[in-house]
């Protein structure tokens, strides 16, 4: 009776090519923003833009100014209004930032005294730390040169205040120092699971309640867990498709990504793409059961809207809170959506060495979404329930 409800619930669905094209436009979504965003990160973080900024009492540091100009810091007036500037005939944003030397900073600086320097801006902006932190560490360069050559005109070696020589040693791989990235690749198609069946179930549930036809459904020679059943495994089926697009489409985009610019590497197989798809497995069932669950508890179909569109942050929160309580246990492991997202983590690092876990995650995600089943199924002999009172 399952497989013939589930046939039904099937073509109900494909009809319906909202539910089709949401489930492929939250999985298509996902790595193109992902693969994007990274590029271009990365390609911004290679590139050192030109960062113009006001010196004030420049006859006061002639050979810090160099300095400054080796490192594209370039001095402008800053504008009365707003950050733009023109340069050569072209428009370039001002830093907003001014740097003024003390009116005796060269007096101070040959007598071997501090001489200040004002770096003056506002730490509000988003910007402003990031510029200033390149200027600091014009300064702090100088500083150290002009102290060696201090030490050594008094016939001191600069070594002497070198009191320890610490030595980092980087004993980590170009794929595990890629940690934060690959992370986010499990939470991203993790998303894409909860995201591709949310149409289907609220369609299958609050939707049929409105159309009157889920009450035909229920008087039919069916048990309520036949029915539930059918369409849980109805919307885990676009739960999968939209998880298989989102692994298919990464493992082609993902070659693009120009991490060999910043020392990390990743290798996105066919092998780990099968191995990451049979882990979403239980999980695709365990979303579908979880909204189905929501959607019929909801009174209206835009009630079924507003819930549903919390578990899609479920992917998302759960991960994220058990980082930051950094409450360690063996079980925590084994609960959904967190064991599948450490196993994909793991996975993708290359450091998935436990397999207990990911099997104990892969049948208490499957108990789960049975027990939620059972939950819904028990729930529609209510007419509460089935009428949406």
């Amino acid at each position: 009776m399952i497989m013939s409800l589930l046939k039904k619930e099937v073509l109900d669905s494909i009809r319906d090519k909202r539910s089709v094209m949401a489930a492929l436009l939250g999985a298509v979504v996902g790595p193109i923003m992902f693969v994007g965003m990274f590029s271009f990160q990365i390609e911004k973080s290679r590139s050192q833009e030109t960062m113009y900024v006001e010196f004030e009492n420049q006859q006061q540091a002639p050979q810090l100014l160099e300095l400054f100009d080796r490192e594209d810091i370039l001095h402008a007036p800053k504008p009365e209004t707003g950050k733009t500037i023109e340069i050569d005939g072209e428009d370039e944003t001002h830093s907003g930032i001014t740097v003024r030397f003390a009116e005796d900073f060269a007096e101070r600086l040959a007598a071997a005294k501090p001489a200040e320097v004002f770096v003056i801006a506002d730490h509000s902006e988003q910007d402003a730390n990031s510029n200033i932190r390149r200027i600091k560490s014009v300064l702090n360069s100088y500083q150290g040169s002009v102290v060696s050559m201090r030490l050594m005109a008094r016939g001191i070696s600069p070594n002497v205040g070198a009191v320890l020589k610490v030595t980092d040693r980087d004993t980590s791989t170009p794929t595990s120092k890629s940690g934060m990235i690959l992370g986010m690749i499990a939470v991203m198609i993790l998303v894409s699971v909860f995201v591709s069946s949310t149409n289907v179930s609220i369609d299958t549930s609050a939707g049929e309640r409105e159309r009157n036809s889920l009450e035909l459904l229920l008087m039919q020679p069916v048990s309520t867990f036949d029915v539930v059943a059918a369409k849980t495994l109805n919307a885990a089926f676009y739960s999968m498709a939209g998880a298989t697009l989102s692994i298919l489409l990464s493992l082609v985009l993902f070659p693009f990504v120009p991490l060999h610019k910043v020392g990390l590497a990743f290798n996105f197989d066919l092998v780990l793409a099968a191995q990451i798809w049979l882990i979403l497995i239980p999980l695709a069932v365990f979303a579908a059961s979880f909204q189905l669950a929501t959607a019929f508890h909801a009174k209206s179909f835009k009630e079924a809207q507003s819930y549903i569109q919390y578990t899609i942050i479920i992917p998302v929160f759960v991960p994220m809170v058990v980082q930051i309580t950094e409450y360690k246990h063996v079980i925590l492991g084994w609960i959904p959506v967190v064991s599948q997202q450490q196993a994909i983590s793991q996975l993708v690092k290359g450091e998935l060495n436990e397999y207990l876990p990911v099997v104990m995650g892969f049948v208490i995600t499957l108990l789960a979404s049975l027990a939620l089943t059972l939950f819904t199924a028990r729930s529609l002999r209510s007419e509460k329930v089935v009428l949406g009172l």
